[in-house]
């Protein structure tokens, strides 16, 4: 993307309505929300980094599962949702949160997992995925995991 269009996509998440559908997708954010409760012992006193965190949800979800710190990254305005939402949960101390695009940023430490919603509606309206694969390249541990690793399109052809 150029620079022009990567301004255009970062404004274009200082809508609340973008945040609203995505808050109000109940099978995504149940997806989210059981496959982080149900590996707990995964974020256990880990480091995570949240790419794109938008309001926080993510972040928040992470810290509740136990992570020891949750690094938010969200380049539009929206980090100061995530920084209100970390703290009315009590987590300011565990969640920070950074205003910048993860290819810009410098953390203090490698991460042990990275979480981000890089996929989208559908799985392409997003245009995350190589905000991810940079974050990796920099950030994660050898050994570290993605959450979601992995997704598959189905389609069927149709006349």
């Amino acid at each position: 993307m150029e620079s022009m269009e990567i301004d255009e996509y970062y404004k274009s998440y200082e809508d609340l309505g973008v945040h609203k559908l995505m808050l109000q997708d109940m099978p995504r954010n149940k997806a989210y929300r059981e496959s982080i409760n149900d590996n707990k012992e995964i974020f256990k006193d880990k480091v995570v980094l949240d790419v794109g965190a938008g309001t926080g949800f993510l972040s928040v979800l992470c810290a509740q599962a136990g992570a020891r710190t949750v690094y938010a990254v969200e380049a539009s305005n929206m980090y100061t949702v995530a920084e209100e939402l970390a703290k009315e949960n009590k987590f300011s101390a565990v969640i920070k949160v950074l205003n910048g695009r993860v290819e810009d940023i410098a953390l203090p430490e490698k991460v042990d997992i990275i979480v981000s919603e890089w996929m989208g509606f559908y799985l392409l309206h997003e245009a995350m995925l190589n905000s991810v694969i940079e974050a990796r390249n920099r950030f994660l541990k050898p050994d570290g995991l993605l959450f979601p690793e992995s997704a598959t399109l189905y389609s069927a052809p149709c006349r």
